[in-house]
C-alpha cells in the first residue's frame, strides 16, 4: 500500500494549550500533523480545522519544495496515531497528498 499522506490529530481545545488569540478558547479544535510542526490550526468545527489544515499543508509543501527540503517521512495509512485517544472529542483523519516534486 503507497504511503503518500499523514495522520491529522484534530482535537478540542482547552483555554491552557490555546497559543492563538481567542475568547477563551470554548468550541475550538486544534488540527495538527505531528511530523510537521509548522502544519498546525485552530477553527470552529473538527471539519474546518481539517480542511484549513489540508489547505495549509498544501502551502507548507510548497515552501519545503522551493526551499529544497524533503518533507517528512509519509505516515502509514493503516495505523493511526494513538496518543491523544484518551482525549475526549479526539478524531484523527488520515489526509492523503502528493510526493512533492522539484523543478530541475
Amino acid at each position: 500500500m503507497p504511503q503518500n499522506g499523514y495522520w491529522v490529530e484534530c482535537v478540542p481545545v482547552l483555554g491552557e494549550n490555546l497559543d492563538q488569540t481567542s475568547a477563551d478558547g470554548a468550541g475550538l479544535y486544534l488540527a495538527a500533523i505531528a511530523s510537521i510542526p509548522e502544519a498546525r490550526v485552530i477553527a470552529k468545527t473538527p471539519e474546518n480545522a481539517i480542511q484549513q489544515l489540508r489547505d495549509k499543508l498544501a502551502s507548507v509543501r510548497h515552501e519545503y519544495c522551493q526551499s529544497g527540503k524533503d518533507l517528512p517521512a509519509h505516515d502509514n495509512p493503516v495505523r493511526p496515531p494513538r496518543n491523544t485517544r484518551l482525549t475526549k472529542g479526539w478524531i484523527s483523519v488520515y489526509v492523503k497528498m502528493a510526493d512533492c516534486c522539484r523543478n530541475i
